[in-house]
């Protein structure tokens, strides 16, 4: 499994945009969560998949104007990233 991190403004046009990209990709979304800090929107998918399309998916958000930043980790790095806070 692969966390997708995600930081975009703070409009929910723009989460909508990410879903929308999402729906097409292969891969089953396990979890997804979206926060609100400092005018931003950060978002954490979690996404269960062939390699080749979790490279499609972040390729494609990375397209993306809205998106300022974008990362991706194993999800056992993302539970230790968002326990140590």
């Amino acid at each position: 499994m692969m966390a997708i991190k995600l930081k975009i403004p703070q409009t929910m046009d723009y989460v909508g945009r990410v879903i929308s990209i999402v729906r097409r990709a292969k891969v089953a979304v396990k979890r997804m969560e979206v926060e609100a800090r400092d005018s931003s929107y950060y978002i954490v998918l979690e996404v269960e998949g062939p390699a080749d399309e979790v490279q499609w998916l972040t390729a494609k958000l990375d397209k993306l104007p809205e998106v300022l930043e974008i990362g991706v980790a194993t999800s056992a790095q993302a539970i230790a990233v968002a326990t140590k806070a």
